[in-house]
């Protein structure tokens, strides 16, 4: 009940400040449906919608609390630093265990805040219900159910304020189709199977609010929300940089560096600190988590596609010096436009900046592409929005035919296509590797165009 009331609260509260905010309240009321159904059909206790396995699996359960908390030796030994808190919960005994801490996660550490928030949360209300299940499995089966609700209202709620702040700054910048822009975004199939799926939304929203600060020259809240969007996901440090490049080259010299130093103090209180304080806390989480990122392999990367063993090193190799080219590219794009009056070029290249950020990463996990999606539906051109919408297809169907791999190359090999028959989604022998190429494609088609678009545009 209360993850429908407070939304629907606040929509309520919003229709009462007239008719100009009524698109807002049927956005949001459109958000809390995408929800509703995204967490419908990830929660643990419903069937796997169409029996499909691919669209009942979320991170939240099966890929990061599942395999921590299932009770058998490999749990314990892969992921458990401190095995006797896995013993005392296995008894039913009232026990917290910490990420980072009593186990390895591999989340940076707002999520870490929230995960451990919703697990302790979930064990301590699951042991005092009156009807705890007898067998250890039915227990963490209840404690899992319990989890994923919990992050699924905060996920929720912070979709929410993605809507929110997305139609701010739609409303202010491009003025044309703004609603429906983010209207089509809400319902795209990638939105609905993904926004419960990970914590990526929290990760958008923070970064939406903090462009939405900057608009309101609320400096030091800007950085605040974008930092705390870095210690949510690394990848939207893209945007903290091209924002503080854009403060740097933009503002008068007299301003710049006060701005750009309350910008960078919010951006390493709540963007910087949190990583050093779990480095202090947990030497041993902390460095586990960069062993997890940085040995990592291709997971649906554009690499794939000329370098076929996805644990090579060269995948890095790439994605470190593409990065690069984008941080320079960024650089020179303000350098040169920064005497445009009309600011419409900051978010476009914000929006590349993302893009690139996850586009010309080595890990592209189909949630993913969650963090740039709504920025481009609402600030680039109608050409774009399109071909994203087929790269959004495209990426939903990644997981709609992962764990039916096998089943897929048997098909194809009967039908005349010489694939091999076995189940191995990641490599580029995968039809769902495919899907994953199609995407990049699309995407990259996307970058090229918007950024050249952008460097050809005159004052």
């Amino acid at each position: 009940m209360l993850l429908l009331y407070l939304p629907t609260g606040l929509i309520i509260q919003i229709v009462r400040h007239g008719e100009g905010h009524r698109s807002l309240a049927l956005l949001m009321l459109l958000a809390l449906t995408v929800s509703g159904v995204s967490t419908y059909m990830h929660i643990p206790s419903s069937h796997a919608p169409l029996g499909n396995l691919g669209l009942k699996y979320s991170d939240v359960v099966f890929g990061v609390f599942y395999p921590r908390f299932s009770i058998d030796y490999e749990s314990s030994s892969k992921y458990w630093y401190n095995a006797e808190i896995l013993k005392l919960l296995i008894e039913r005994k009232p026990v917290c265990p910490t990420p980072y801490v009593d186990y390895s996660f591999e989340y940076p550490p707002f999520v870490g805040l929230l995960w451990y928030f919703s697990t302790c949360f979930s064990i301590v209300v699951t042991l005092r219900s009156e009807s705890v299940p007898l067998h250890t499995g039915s227990f963490i089966y209840s404690v899992a159910e319990l989890h994923f609700i919990v992050n699924a209202f905060f996920i929720s709620l912070f979709l929410l304020l993605s809507v929110f702040f997305l139609y701010r700054l739609a409303i202010t910048l491009t003025r044309e189709l703004s609603f429906l822009s983010i209207a089509v975004w809400l319902v795209l199939p990638s939105t609905i199977l993904y926004a419960t799926y990970n914590w990526d939304v929290v990760c958008l929203a923070l970064a939406l609010g903090s462009l939405v600060a900057l608009q309101r020259r609320k400096y030091f809240v800007s950085g605040a929300l974008i930092g705390a969007s870095i210690a949510t996901k690394l990848m939207t440090a893209s945007i903290a940089y091209t924002t503080s490049l854009y403060m740097l080259f933009r503002e008068h010299k007299g301003e710049r560096l006060r701005k750009l130093g309350l910008f960078l103090l919010g951006v390493s209180i709540f963007g910087i600190v949190p990583y050093v304080a779990l480095l202090i806390i947990s030497p041993r989480g902390f460095f586990d988590f960069i062993a997890h990122h940085s040995t990592w392999y291709c997971e649906n990367c554009l690499y794939l596609l000329f370098v076929h063993d996805i644990f090579s090193y060269l995948h890095r190799a790439l994605a470190i010096a593409l990065a690069t080219t984008l941080a320079t590219t960024i650089a020179f794009l303000i350098l040169a436009k920064r005497n445009i009056g009309d600011d419409s070029w900051f978010y476009k290249l914000l929006t590349l900046s993302i893009l690139g950020a996850v586009l010309f990463n080595y890990v592209f996990s189909p949630q993913m592409v969650l963090l740039f999606s709504p920025l481009i539906m609402v600030f680039f051109t109608k050409i774009s929005r399109a071909t994203y919408i087929a790269s959004d297809v495209a990426n939903f169907l990644i997981m709609v035919f992962f764990f039916y791999d096998s089943d897929l190359r048997n098909f194809l090999n009967k039908s005349g296509v010489p694939v091999e028959v076995r189940f191995s989604p990641w490599t580029i022998d995968s039809p769902v590797q495919w899907l994953a190429a199609i995407r990049n494609i699309l995407l990259l088609v996307i970058f090229v165009l918007e950024l050249v678009k952008l460097a050809t545009r005159k004052p």
